[in-house]
């Protein structure tokens, strides 16, 4: 997808955030590898910068999902446990999921 447009980017996003939520919550996952791709950040990245998100309340929510982001990273880094990651990936998916009512 082109993350170019904001549209793009928070497409990738969405599938992510939907790949990071499988593979959290999969039997096998204990929490030996980072749960965040580099693609997830990337997107969010391109999200926020865009000039049709520059200022608006969407940069804001872009934001928080940045920052949760780097808590699940903070939490993985610290060893906190599966269970803080699969519960701070559900709050991800949430934030993403008021994030698509904003944009529809």
């Amino acid at each position: 997808m082109d993350t170019r447009t904001y549209y793009g980017a928070f497409n990738v996003v969405v599938s992510e955030v939907e790949n990071l939520q499988f593979q959290v919550n999969a039997k096998t996952y204990v929490g030996k590898s980072n749960p965040v791709e580099d693609q997830l950040g990337s997107a969010i990245h391109a999200f926020m910068t865009n000039q049709d998100v520059k200022g608006t309340p969407l940069e804001a929510e872009a934001k928080k999902l940045a920052d949760q982001e780097q808590v699940i990273v903070k939490i993985w880094k610290s060893r906190g446990g599966v269970k803080k990651i699969r519960e701070a990936s559900k709050e991800m998916q949430d934030q993403v999921e008021r994030m698509k009512a904003m944009i529809k």
